[in-house]
């Protein structure tokens, strides 16, 4: 006979104590009583006094209609499948990078020697430090609400808010290149005009029905994308392996330190020595960090399941430390063997062009295997993307920041109204140029990280006593030389970005704040937040 362990109850809470035996029956009768009375979708049960954060953490019992009595099996506590380390990092990896689809705008923007330098150095600027703070606050807060749970605690209700909102947006916006960058593989295969390939109702309906089939299958539950995009990964990495292991034997090393040609973006070829002056005036800075940028950030995501693995302070780390190394390599190696076996110039490389690269290696056939391998790739970013931002959404509503309604889960446990929102935004935004998307979804995102890197130092110096599970073994001002470098950087880009991205983020930031200040004024609707501070109370 199986027992569990006493829980303490808030007031208005469920009161449980041993369930086994005849409490079975009560429990089921309790639950039963507590529906007909009309109650929340989820009871907020409190933790022993090891209270993480400081506020009550919940767990819910879902009684809404998405979940069925028959559905509950007879344990009306969490029964969904936790989440191992493979099926989390290849979740992590497909929420970061899903290969080197994509890259093209770096090597177009700088040339190969820049571009191979960029993805060397770069992890070591942006994706470690990142994972390393994802890792360490992820596990002393496991929750669906992320990023958003450190940023309130250390700078209260409002900033909270906003780190969620900016990062929720980003998000979107990033889920709608993938159709995006599809389209672009198949025109370059097909060899058509861009303007003649799809009209705007044909595409607008491809997309529109891949998103939505998408998020059906999203819907149906984590363990399930997690084992997709596991499949996935093995097919969609193929044909790089194929183009690596044939192409390795055409490589000229010599074209590796081909330096960049001047005004690439106009046409004119002339070259400059590598290391000079010249050279780096000729880079196109602004689309070269901010692709860079793309591609190699968002672990931050990832703490977004930690309430959905079984042991977080194990589990979250390695999966982050492996999505790192998953990411690096799948730019670099693939990237050493295609500028240097291939003889295109560097105004050559739009985006879509590594099919190309791929029929110049080993034939037609590879290069079709290839935009085959990139539409089941964005399917499965795709997936990361929209599952990482409706769980957002669900945290955000537990802690008071939504309507109860994003908090729904499906009796999936996936958060039904979140994936909903997320796939209506995906496509309203799927007529976006890629370059465009990749800029606001990057400026809006670095403001959000660049609070969380904040909040990183502010609780190890405020909250000392904030059981971590796992902990970089650095001291706080370690810590923060450690982050001096992915700070610098994201100012860079925020300082690079064109007008026309300063005024939507304008636009995007003083919306989120009129939101949160007519919500927190608000003296009806069921989800204002009460309070200030660090408080993180919210009631309903």
């Amino acid at each position: 006979m199986n027992e569990r362990v006493p829980l303490q109850t808030e007031p208005d809470s469920l009161t449980i104590n041993n369930y086994s035996g005849s409490n079975v029956s009560q429990l089921d009768d309790s639950l039963a009583t507590l529906e007909q009375q009309g109650t929340q979708s989820s009871s907020t049960i409190a933790t022993t006094p090891n209270n993480r954060n400081g506020h009550t953490l919940s767990a819910s019992t879902t009684t809404s209609s998405d979940m069925t009595s028959s559905d509950v099996s007879g344990d009306p506590f969490d029964t969904r499948e936790k989440l191992g380390i493979a099926p989390l990092a290849i979740i992590i990896f497909y929420g970061v990078s899903g290969g080197p689809f994509g890259v093209e705008e770096t090597v177009r923007s700088a040339g190969s020697f820049y571009t191979l330098l960029g993805f060397f150095v770069m992890p070591f600027v942006w994706s470690v430090q990142e994972a390393l703070m994802t890792a360490e606050l992820g596990s002393a807060f496991p929750e669906s609400a992320g990023c958003v749970a450190w940023v309130q605690e250390a700078f209260g209700d409002r900033m909270g808010w906003m780190s969620g909102y900016l990062s929720w947006i980003s998000g979107a916006t990033d889920n709608a290149i993938y159709p995006v960058l599809f389209v672009e593989y198949l025109i370059q295969l097909v060899g058509v005009d861009k303007e003649e390939s799809l009209g705007q109702f044909a595409r607008f309906l491809m997309f529109s029905s891949m998103s939505c089939l998408l998020a059906y299958a999203n819907w149906l539950g984590l363990p399930l994308v997690g084992k997709m995009s596991m499949t996935i990964c093995m097919v969609a990495m193929s044909p790089f392996v194929i183009l690596v292991v044939v192409g390795a034997f055409k490589v000229d090393t010599t074209r590796w330190f081909t330096p960049p040609t001047v005004d690439n973006h106009s046409g004119d070829d002339t070259p400059v020595d590598l290391f000079s002056f010249a050279a780096l005036s000729t880079i196109s800075w602004r689309p070269f960090l901010n692709n860079l940028f793309w591609n190699l950030n968002s672990f931050d995501n990832a703490a977004t399941f930690s309430a959905d693995v079984e042991n977080p302070g194990k589990v979250l780390p390695l999966a982050l430390g492996w999505s790192v190394v998953m990411v690096s390599s799948s730019y670099l190696i693939p990237l050493l063997v295609a500028l240097g076996a291939s003889s295109a110039e560097q105004k050559d490389w739009v985006d879509g062009y590594f099919s190309v690269i791929a029929e110049e290696i080993a034939g037609p056939w590879l290069a079709g295997w290839l935009v085959f391998a990139a539409g089941i790739s964005n399917i499965a970013q795709f997936q990361a993307e929209l599952s990482s931002d409706a769980f957002q959404l669900l945290g955000m509503a537990e802690r008071g920041y939504l309507p109860q309604l994003f908090a729904t889960r499906s009796r999936h446990g996936t958060p039904t109204y979140g994936l909903l929102l997320g796939t209506l935004v995906i496509v309203c935004m799927s007529f976006s140029k890629l370059e465009q998307l990749i800029e606001m979804l990057n400026f809006n995102y670095a403001l959000s990280l660049f609070l969380e890197y904040l909040s990183f130092i502010k609780l190890r110096i405020s909250r000392p006593d904030l059981e971590r599970p796992y902990r970089i073994p650095l001291s706080t001002v370690g810590c923060f030389i450690l982050f001096i470098p992915s700070l610098t950087a994201i100012l860079i880009v925020i300082a690079l970005a064109s007008s026309e991205t300063y005024m939507f983020s304008i636009a995007v930031n003083a919306l989120g704040l009129l939101i949160f200040s007519t919500r927190a004024n608000a003296k009806s609707g069921g989800y204002q937040v009460l309070g200030g501070g660090s408080s993180g109370e919210m009631y309903t």
